[in-house]
Formats: C-alpha cells, structure tokens, sequence
C-alpha cells in the first residue's frame, strides 16, 4: 500500500482496534499517539502486544495488507492480568496512584492502596513505579490472549476513562495557573501599593522639612 492510500485510513479507525490499555509497549506514550503514527506511516502495525495477532490481523485487514507478525522488540503476547497490590507492604507514597492513566488505583498519602479490579486494563504502569516493589500481576483470563481476552466494550470504557482523566488533569493545571497568576498579581498590586506608600511618605516628611 502506498503512504497516500494509507493516510486515507483516518486515526479513529485506527483507535478503535487498538485496545485502549495506554500499556506503552508500542514505543508510544499512548494508544492514540501509536495510532496518529500508524496513520502517518511513520511505524508499523505490529508493535501492540496487548491486541496481540489477532489486533494486528484486523489492522492488517483495514489497511488491506499481509498480516506481519508481532514485534518481539515490544514484547510477548500473554494472558490478561490486572495488577494487586500487597496492602501489607504498601506505604502510602501514592506514586501509583499518579501513575495509572484510569485513575483504577485509590487510597491516600501514607495509607493503604487498592486496586479498582473493573476499571484497571493491565498496563503495569503502576509495577515499575512502585518503589517497594508491592505490587504484582494477577492473570483474569487463563490462556485467552489478545482480543480474545479483552472485548470491543472494555476497549470503549477503558479508553472514556482514560480521555476523562486527561480531561480532569488539564483542568486541574489551568486552576492551578489561574491561581499563580492570581497571585502574581495580588503580589504585584501589593509591590506597587507599597511603593506609592512610600512616596507618600517621603512627600510628606520634605513638605514638614521645607
């Protein structure tokens, strides 16, 4: 296929054989990242471990070409698994927390964490993160892999949550930049305000002096 008749097929086609983990394992920050390069024929259809053979057969289909077999480089294709954490080892740090794109992990600084089973997709963000090493992978699906152990809908909420969670985050920022520049701006007012004082101040005192 030539890089015309590919740029045809549009990124949310893409998306949506795409299993929407956010794993990473394709070299890419995200799924859509992943997608937007596919798209532009900048990498290749078969760096999603997560979809597995049967992920890279269905994009292989919509691009109307071979079906490559998976790049080891990105990883293996196994079984889904949801990570647990060892809440009796767990410390609170909270790193995990700021770590999952679906926000599947709760709990509070210096207190016990819990992992939302229905809501975490097995990205391992969290496994790496983890500084006390607490945190593991449990298999949910036996020997299933790829898309047949994670469906159409799991793909659609997992991917919701994740755009709901980069919506909040972007939100949280513009707050937290409205408020410094608040501040910088009542500091500013505060500065000048002082300033005006003191040359009141200094008009003054030469007045009763002159």
């Amino acid at each position: 296929m030539d890089t015309s008749e590919k740029n045809r097929i549009g990124i949310e086609e893409i998306l949506l054989l795409l299993p929407q983990t956010q794993c990473g394992r394709c070299g890419f920050d995200n799924c859509r990242s992943y997608a937007e390069a596919i798209a532009a024929n900048k990498t290749g259809i078969n760096r999603c471990p997560t979809g597995g053979q049967a992920g890279i057969r269905m994009l292989a289909r919509l691009f109307n070409i071979a079906e490559p077999v998976l790049d080891a480089s990105c990883g293996e294709e196994k079984p889904r698994a949801i990570a647990r954490i060892d809440e009796t080892r767990c410390t609170g740090c909270t790193l995990c927390i700021q770590t999952c794109p679906f926000d599947a992990i709760v709990g509070t600084g210096k207190m016990m964490h819990t992992v939302i089973s229905e809501v975490c997709t097995g990205c391992e963000r969290c496994v790496s993160r983890c500084p006390i090493d607490c945190i593991d992978m449990k298999i949910v699906s036996g020997t299933r892999t790829g898309w047949n152990a994670w469906s159409a809908e799991q793909a659609r909420a997992a991917r919701e949550r994740y755009e709901r969670r980069l919506h909040r985050l972007q939100m949280e920022k513009k707050e937290e930049t409205g408020l410094a520049d608040t501040t910088a701006g009542s500091n500013k007012k505060t500065d000048l305000l002082r300033k005006a004082l003191d040359r009141a101040r200094v008009r003054l005192k030469s007045s009763r002096t002159s």
